[in-house]
């Protein structure tokens, strides 16, 4: 039996625009993770992102999402949305975050500047990016921002894996 792979902690922040629209990114297709799929900013949590617990995953979701769309973001800003965990027989698995996230006016009016890690970086109307390919996990976390965006119901929801089956709950 193949030995399990730890999940690596990871923030992701879906970042709300003018109109309803939303950031996203597709991810080359020479990525060894997600391929040619549309996703938020975001990635690992690094030994520099300061804070414990919830303060470390917000400050990786705002570098990484500075890192990859040139957009700086005030950490306070992010309310937290959601928590998925790669299922465990996958060979790369993370344990991440999600945050959302209103532009200001100064993301909003600022030019996007990806240092590679996207093949396209774009604000989309909401609805079109549904219509993208997802990942499961992108497909829940933006049907859970438009639901928040909506009055939905309030708490973070957790997407994991038992069994290979998905199981979601809210807390």
């Amino acid at each position: 039996m193949p030995e399990r792979v730890r999940p690596k902690p990871a923030a992701s922040l879906i970042l709300i625009g003018a109109e309803g629209s939303v950031l996203m990114g597709r991810r080359p297709s020479r990525s060894r993770f997600a391929p040619d799929a549309w996703v938020f900013p975001g990635g690992r949590v690094d030994a520099g992102d300061p804070g414990q617990g919830e303060a470390r995953f917000r400050a990786a979701a705002v570098r990484e999402t500075f890192e990859e769309t040139g957009l700086a973001v005030d950490p306070a800003w992010l309310d937290p949305l959601g928590r998925a965990i790669t299922p465990s027989e996958s060979p790369i698995r993370f344990d991440a975050r999600f945050f959302i996230a209103t532009a200001d006016e100064a993301c909003r009016g600022a030019p996007l500047v990806t240092n590679g890690e996207f093949t396209d970086l774009l604000w989309l109307p909401l609805m079109d990016a549904r219509r993208l390919p997802l990942m499961d996990v992108t497909e829940l976390m933006l049907d859970e921002a438009m639901a928040r965006l909506r009055g939905g119901p309030p708490g973070v929801l957790t997407l994991q894996y038992r069994l290979g089956r998905a199981m979601i709950t809210r807390r």
